[in-house]
């Protein structure tokens, strides 16, 4: 008989519910400490990794042994960015730090980060999170989650074997996109991109499957890119989001204080989260120098003209499939820009 990865899901969600019951016992039964793994398709030197630890430590700072938390990078548990919302979902894994825009499928509104220049600063995308954060949080809500916080990615450029000077460097590039937005922009701009996830990229460049990528300096400097590219090229693309969702049920075993906790720490982690993403950006741009590797930061204005006319017909086509709770977000943010 086949078993398709949704039923083993929930055969792991059985086998999850049932620990928990365990854990929790009856009356006059002492409550055990709950134990969550937490999935991560980056490692712990990367920024969500630096996020996941911080918020494990704090949150055991407020509520020691009430729950213990086990942090599994790079893709430790054999799930990448896109199966983490059904297992999460379905209790297979408590907790995880999830790339947004690989869950455009489940709901457009994920793909709001990724559109094109839509934020120029790391100040702009905090904006724009705490606007769109309860629409987020709805959605999680109403696939058995609790939206927790997020990490936003550096800004992303295009790491490639050139700088992007002008706009015929991106002519017939083979270059790796993370999400949708980016394929048809780069479509549009004249490029042959492809999107790979991100445990799939280092066999891709490798074998020479592509030519460039679109990432941030930071995501760059975790791949050891130097080992395969010789330039990386600052466009402020985007700024996409890593957000943390913890199955419903596991959170809403936990104790008042707990819970009260967890928001606590979820704010302070985002804190947290956006001054850690500013200071990398400087210190990937030295660290890929030191490995040989040419960082252009003001690429000729024509590349970027280019680029933003490419992804015109993206943010149409995104408010198109999310409707008026899409519009009204943007609306509401650049409302704040005046």
């Amino acid at each position: 008989m086949k078993i398709s990865r949704r039923t083993l899901l929930q055969m792991g969600s059985g086998l999850a519910a049932g620990s928990a019951l365990a854990g929790m016992g009856g009356t006059g039964f002492a409550q055990t400490p709950q134990r969550w793994d937490m999935a991560d398709e980056y490692g712990e030197n990367a920024l969500t990794g630096k996020a996941s630890l911080y918020f494990i430590d704090e949150l055991k700072k407020r509520i020691g042994d009430e729950l213990d938390i086990t942090y599994h990078g790079g893709g430790a548990l054999g799930y990448r960015s896109v199966d983490h919302f059904d297992a999460v979902e379905d209790g297979a894994v408590p907790l995880a730090v999830t790339l947004a825009t690989q869950l455009g499928g489940i709901d457009p509104l994920f793909d709001l980060t990724s559109l094109p220049f839509l934020v120029p600063t790391p100040d702009e995308a905090m904006r724009l999170w705490r606007i769109a954060k309860p629409e987020y949080a709805r959605i999680f809500d109403e696939h058995n989650m609790v939206l927790l916080w997020a990490m936003p990615n550096p800004p992303s450029g295009i790491h490639g074997k050139r700088p992007i000077d002008a706009p015929d460097a991106l002519k017939g590039l083979r270059i790796r996109t993370y999400d949708v937005n980016g394929t048809q922009t780069l479509v549009n701009a004249g490029a042959a991109p492809l999107q790979i996830s991100w445990s799939d990229l280092v066999p891709q460049l490798s074998t020479g499957g592509i030519d460039a990528v679109l990432s941030s300096a930071d995501g760059g400097v975790q791949l050891s890119i130097w080992d395969y590219l010789t330039d990386f090229t600052e466009l402020n693309y985007a700024m996409g989001l890593f957000m943390a969702h913890v199955n419903k049920d596991a959170y809403e075993s936990l104790s008042d204080s707990a819970k009260q906790a967890i928001q606590e720490v979820s704010d302070l982690t985002d804190e947290f989260n956006w001054k850690a993403m500013v200071a990398t950006i400087e210190d990937s741009y030295g660290i890929m120098r030191e490995h040989g590797m040419t960082v252009t930061q003001n690429p000729p204005a024509e590349v970027f003209d280019h680029l933003k006319a490419a992804g015109e017909g993206v943010h149409a086509a995104w408010v198109e499939r999310v409707g008026d709770r899409g519009k009204a977000i943007l609306d509401e943010f650049e409302k704040g820009r005046a």
